[in-house]
């Protein structure tokens, strides 16, 4: 299933973000950045196509640009590109690739996911410590940028952050991930549960519907995967109070 959905990608797609099924074309969704083919490394990876691997890696590193003005949405920048290419790079050594002394805290897969985090950070430069949905890879906030954003797109950032703060060395990404984190349970009601969408700005709710669906769903998953990478177990003391 997977080589097929990836042949096919290759086939009709492979400069554009996604393929589309029915049309047999591409579609940009989030800044042409090939994300099927950053999406599909891990699992390249872990199927043993390693030849496939070592390939799309030496093509990303030399076509990727991530100095555009253009705005990506940053809970998909983040799961898709930052996590897509953290994956890759602590796989490269099973797949064979070269790898520079000091890795895994050196090689072209992590700075590529830390040139993207450091675009991101902007984002979080607001009163609560929560990020902006939407942002300019190139430029930041945009001036009118909506404040408005959803759960999931607050709290699900802590396991690439994190990861990034321990193979670099550098705290900001932790400690920004962290405080939005923490910044949105705080803001929690009085009995526990979180809203859908949060003004990023105030603080206030803009959604108060709660749930484990769509807006929410990885707010939950992060905390239970935050505390087992982390080693932070408040993170599972949260999410058990929750429920």
């Amino acid at each position: 299933m997977f080589q097929h959905a990836y042949d096919g990608y290759l086939r009709y797609a492979s400069d554009y973000d996604e393929l589309r099924p029915l049309t047999c074309d591409g579609v940009d969704t989030w800044g042409s950045y090939s994300l099927t083919l950053i999406d599909a490394l891990d699992t390249l990876a872990i199927m043993g196509n390693y030849t496939e691997f070592r390939r799309v890696v030496n093509l990303l590193e030399n076509k990727m640009n991530f100095n555009k003005d253009i705005n990506v949405s940053v809970f998909e920048t983040n799961i898709r590109i930052v996590g897509g290419l953290l994956s890759a790079h602590l796989l490269s050594k099973n797949a064979g690739v070269a790898l520079e002394s000091g890795w895994p805290c050196q090689g072209p897969l992590l700075r590529m996911a830390e040139n993207v985090a450091k675009r991101l950070l902007p984002a979080f430069d607001t009163a609560t410590g929560m990020p902006y949905g939407t942002m300019n890879l190139m430029y930041g906030v945009p001036k009118d940028e909506t404040t408005i954003t959803c759960t999931a797109g607050v709290g699900t950032l802590l396991v690439e952050f994190g990861t990034l703060t321990r193979l670099t060395g550098n705290p900001i990404y932790e400690e920004v991930a962290l405080n939005a984190l923490h910044s949105l349970w705080k803001r929690r009601s009085s009995v526990g549960l979180l809203g859908n969408h949060i003004d990023v700005q105030t603080g206030r709710w803009t959604a108060v519907d709660s749930g484990i669906g769509t807006g929410v769903d990885s707010f939950f998953e992060y905390l239970v995967k935050g505390a087992v990478l982390l080693q932070r177990s408040e993170l599972l003391q949260s999410i058990y109070r929750h429920h």
